[in-house]
């Protein structure tokens, strides 16, 4: 089995809901498709005409209130949802593997990962290709029409050829994660200083930030986002380069694109661009330093770490938020990030009907809205953040601009690269060409 790069995929979720595994049995539906739901929200459908049904539906999404499904509820008369919680991590994952070895599966849950993946190949994951083609919840539209296709491309890449999912829908991305910087906006204009447009900018704001005694950006590297920059640097000068080009040996991480964006990693952390802890400080302790208005800029995902700064930030202080500008002006310039919240059905729901027209009450526009105060950036096209607020409307630009494809070496090398031969460069405990020789030699022995 061909195994792809998910590096990316983790560093973003750590220390936010954990990476979920999972593994089951079932019968996959092969009737998948749905009659939709009438452009008014409505069930037009018979699954509720023809008898009350109770739908069981579990997720870590904790910005999901019950306030949201009684609204699905009222809009769908003799649908009931029974919603569990659960937290995010080892707590999820064991609930997902229980309710699979049972055969308890939910109606419909939140997934991703591996346990998206491992679902799919035991055939415990419906088929949606058919109600894709069914109208939307709240418009008129076929329902794969208004899911960004970004998105759904992101979601895809992660799974092997095995579960083919060029020719299937086994779930659909449920908002996304995408990474912007927030920044003090009044420590900005107390300087003079404006959200860049180019890289030149926003290395010239962070040199006046440091004249100013501040700490120019975060790094975070003990829940692994410091990793975030050297993939945001690759995608400009390596973005044709998958991780299977390691694999096959048509890309070298010595190869002078991969060195060039190392080489600007490393400038930029010795121009003191970034916190100086950043390699062992993490969330809790580089949250602090920007309440504390210490340092001035933090790269950082949306939902609950957004909520957190601005309902912990001092009074009077404002906040503002960019997308990275292009390092090499290749446009556009993507962010790192994707569909990792997946929504699926079950194939073995006895109500498929009814889980389909909730998935796309999940998936709606309607729902995006509901969860705009909650900073869950969309997985609709097209979505237009709440008039004023531009943290929102940032993340929504920048997972319009598409997301950033792994271009590193997946695996035991890719662990090497990241936890031992990137510290070791910028610290300055190692040589560029020394550290990436290193990873280049193991990706040689595994290879053979």
């Amino acid at each position: 089995m061909k195994k792809r790069g998910t590096l990316l995929a983790l560093s973003l979720l750590l220390g936010m809901t954990g990476a979920l595994t999972g593994c089951g049995s079932g019968k996959n539906g092969e009737d998948a498709a749905a009659s939709g739901a009438a452009p008014s929200g409505k069930a037009s459908g018979s699954a509720a005409a023809e008898e009350d049904v109770t739908l069981k539906f579990i997720s870590w999404w904790s910005y999901l209130k019950p306030e949201l499904l009684k609204k699905f509820e009222d809009e769908n008369p003799g649908i009931k949802v029974d919603y569990e919680y659960v937290a995010a991590g080892d707590a999820y994952n064991n609930k997902i593997k229980t309710l699979t070895a049972s055969n308890e599966l939910p109606d419909v849950f939140g997934t991703q990962g591996v346990t998206f993946e491992s679902l799919i190949k035991t055939n415990d994951i419906l088929d949606l290709k058919d109600a894709f083609q069914t109208p939307a919840y709240d418009k008129a539209d076929k329902w794969g029409d208004t899911i960004n296709p970004v998105l759904v491309t992101n979601m895809n890449s992660g799974l092997t050829s095995e579960v083919d999912a060029a020719n299937h829908v086994w779930g659909v991305p449920f908002g996304a994660v995408s990474v912007v910087v927030v920044y003090n906006k009044t420590l900005f204009d107390g300087l003079g200083l404006t959200a860049p447009q180019t890289l030149d900018a926003f290395e010239s704001n962070n040199k006046k930030l440091k004249e100013a005694g501040l700490i120019p950006m975060s790094y975070a590297n003990k829940v692994g986002w410091g990793d975030w920059w050297l993939r945001f640097l690759l995608d400009q000068s390596t973005r044709d380069v998958t991780t299977d080009d390691f694999l096959t040996g048509k890309a070298k991480v010595t190869d002078p694109g991969f060195v060039e964006a190392v080489q600007k990693l490393k400038q930029l952390w010795d121009d003191g661009t970034f916190d100086p802890a950043g390699m062992t400080n993490g969330i809790d302790e580089t949250q602090a330093l920007f309440v504390q208005q210490k340092m001035a800029q933090y790269m950082v995902v949306p939902e609950n770490f957004v909520q957190y700064l601005q309902e912990n930030m001092p009074k009077g202080v404002e906040l503002g938020a960019y997308a990275l500008p292009a390092w090499k002006g290749i446009e556009p310039s993507r962010t790192l990030g994707g569909a990792s919240n997946i929504v699926a059905v079950s194939a073995k729901t006895k109500h498929q009907e009814a889980a389909i027209q909730l998935a796309k009450f999940l998936t709606s526009e309607t729902t995006f809205q509901q969860l705009a105060d909650s900073d869950v950036v969309p997985s609709t096209k097209g979505y237009t953040p709440p008039e004023g607020d531009k943290i929102m409307g940032a993340y929504a630009e920048a997972a319009e601009n598409g997301f950033i494809v792994e271009h590193t070496p997946g695996d035991e090398a890719g662990i090497k690269l990241f936890q031992d031969a990137l510290p070791k460069i910028l610290l300055g405990n190692k040589t560029i060409d020394k550290a990436l020789g290193e990873v280049q030699a193991l990706i040689d022995k595994n290879g053979k």
